[in-house]
């Protein structure tokens, strides 16, 4: 059983899953890498900003560094540099500064704590922001987003030429990590969901294929079955009379009906097939004006037909205007319906057919008293090849296409057919056609 399943996964289901989840991973892969590329880009953007407005403020900067000393300052010519009382820079606790002369020896380090005395810089650092790791003195890594910028002070002499802001990213840091793991999870998780949406999704794309391989399949097996019959009753006859070479044509007349008869039943049958294969690759209807005489002329046939059948036809033609739709369409799917009716009554049973319209619809109702349909057989009436009883049809000349054409026939001229059942035994066929009208002529 396992290896049935797997076998009827592979051969029809693999490669849409593939294909859907291969869909779903590449969407989940480019979201999660987008997302955390913005993620990153604009992680530090406040921060580098920070630096920047620092970086053009070199008093402020000074300034800061002297909050931030922890020790007497080194060598700065024993001149004072001036303090900006009255403005104090606006910068958060963890950003600190380091002072460096000209040839970028630490003046002021601020607290060794941190273990920014360890810190050093070369000239091409100069104006650029990068990143820096320190670890302090308890052994733990501190994250430092750097700008190194050079001093020009104009009001003061000191040896104060370059200066390095610190601001710690640490806590940034850890927070974007998070937020990573959580998008990384939650990407996963709906990659994962993506997982049973391509099994599913697999499942549905194959199922209108499987379905229409199914019907092709059975197509052409009914169709087969159906050839086969009259070919061997064909090939039985021939056979007789050519066993037979001095028979008369009145001796092997009856040969030579039967074979007549299994002929016109071929024709019959390929010009079906004909037909729907016509309906299938979308026909547009050849739309034309329709007298109310048309239906008058068909309703005489076919009351000349149930009468050779002894059968009762009755019809009424309530169309007083003309109409504009497909006639050798409407012309086919009445036959159909008037057929198939004169097949399932017996003998002196009644056909009724009436036909009558409105401003946009035409309607057809077909009514008989035979043998009736059950409501198993109501949803299959239109398929092809299907007959409600075979061994009847089969004597009758039937091949189970009349009412799948009469289907298409109706779909193609934009309407809906359906079956219900005459009280008290027999069926009701009402067909509903859209029709227009043709426009009025303008008098002159």
């Amino acid at each position: 059983m396992f290896s049935k399943i797997r076998k009827n996964w592979y051969t029809e289901d693999f490669s849409y899953f593939v294909r859907n989840f291969g869909v779903f991973t590449l969407i989940f892969s480019a979201m999660t890498l987008i997302i955390l590329q913005v993620m990153h880009s604009s992680l530090y953007t406040s921060v580098d900003e920070k630096l920047q407005v620092l970086s053009s403020n070199p008093q402020d900067v000074i300034q800061l560094a002297l909050n931030r000393a922890s020790e007497d300052i080194k060598d700065l010519n024993n001149e004072s540099v001036a303090k900006s009382s009255d403005k104090k820079p606006t910068v958060s606790s963890n950003t600190e500064v380091i002072l460096f002369d000209e040839n970028l020896n630490q003046l002021l380090a601020g607290n060794r704590f941190l273990g920014l005395d360890k810190v050093t810089f070369n000239k091409k650092d100069l104006n650029h922001i990068r990143q820096l790791h320190v670890q302090n003195s308890f052994g733990q890594d501190e994250i430092y987003r750097v700008l190194l910028t050079e001093m020009h002070i104009e009001t003061t002499t000191t040896n104060i030429k370059y200066a390095a802001i610190l601001i710690n990213t640490s806590q940034l840091e850890q927070i974007s990590q998070n937020h990573e793991q959580l998008i990384v999870v939650v990407m996963a998780s709906f990659w994962i969901l993506s997982l049973l949406a391509s099994l599913y999704l697999a499942r549905v794309s194959v199922k209108p294929l499987l379905e229409s391989m199914q019907k092709q399949q059975a197509f052409v097996e009914n169709a087969s079955h159906e050839l086969r019959t009259p070919l061997a009753v064909l090939q039985n006859r021939l056979e007789t009379l050519f066993r037979k070479p001095e028979a008369t044509i009145m001796e092997s007349s009856e040969s030579i009906a039967s074979s007549l008869e299994e002929v016109r039943n071929m024709r019959f049958l390929t010009t079906n097939l004909l037909n729907l294969a016509r309906r299938d690759d979308g026909i547009k209807p050849d739309l034309g004006e329709v007298q109310p005489e048309f239906f008058n002329t068909i309703f005489a046939n076919y009351e000349m037909i149930a009468t050779e059948n002894h059968k009762v036809f009755r019809f009424e033609n309530r169309i007083k205007r003309t109409i504009i739709t497909d006639k050798l369409l409407l012309k086919q799917l009445m036959t159909i319906l008037f057929d198939n009716a004169v097949k399932y009554t017996e003998e002196d049973g009644e056909i009724n057919f009436v036909i009558t319209a409105t401003d946009r619809n035409l309607y057809l109702t077909v009514s008989d008293d035979g043998i009736g349909i059950s409501q198993a057989d109501k949803k299959k009436i239109f398929d092809r090849f299907y007959r409600v009883d075979k061994a009847r049809t089969r004597q009758k000349g039937g091949f189970g296409l009349g009412l799948s054409l009469a289907k298409q026939i109706v779909d193609a001229l934009k309407g809906s057919i359906s079956v219900k059942d005459n009280k008290p035994h027999g069926t009701i066929f009402e067909v509903k056609i859209a029709i227009q009208t043709p426009p009025k002529r303008k008098n002159k």
